[in-house]
């Protein structure tokens, strides 16, 4: 905010604004284990199978990201959509073919 204060003029009003991330790195290639601080009071097998346990359900989380994209990309948006998204007055499923608020 404080870099936005000192270049944008107060007396102009902002219409639009971005947010842009430059150099991601894939999740494989960052290495999340790092040193622990162990202590008297935590099991470190228990929660060495905890973090295992949270490992198998991000991966799970994944599989199921990696396919509804995969769906989406062969059959469209609304070929998976919430079931509030099938309610009446939902906009969702009519949002998905719009391009930029119009209509395709």
């Amino acid at each position: 905010m404080e870099l936005y204060d000192m270049i944008v003029r107060p007396e102009l009003l902002v219409r639009r604004m971005y947010v842009v991330a430059n150099h991601l790195v894939d999740e494989v290639e960052i290495r999340p284990e790092a040193p622990q601080q162990l202590d008297l009071f935590t099991d470190p097998v228990a929660a060495e199978e905890e973090r295992r346990q949270e490992e198998r359900e991000l991966e799970k989380e994944k599989r199921v990201r990696k396919a509804v994209l995969s769906v989406h990309k062969k059959f469209g948006k609304n070929a998976i959509v919430r079931g509030m998204d099938l309610e009446e007055g939902a906009t969702a499923r009519e949002r998905n073919e719009q391009i930029g608020g119009h209509k395709k």
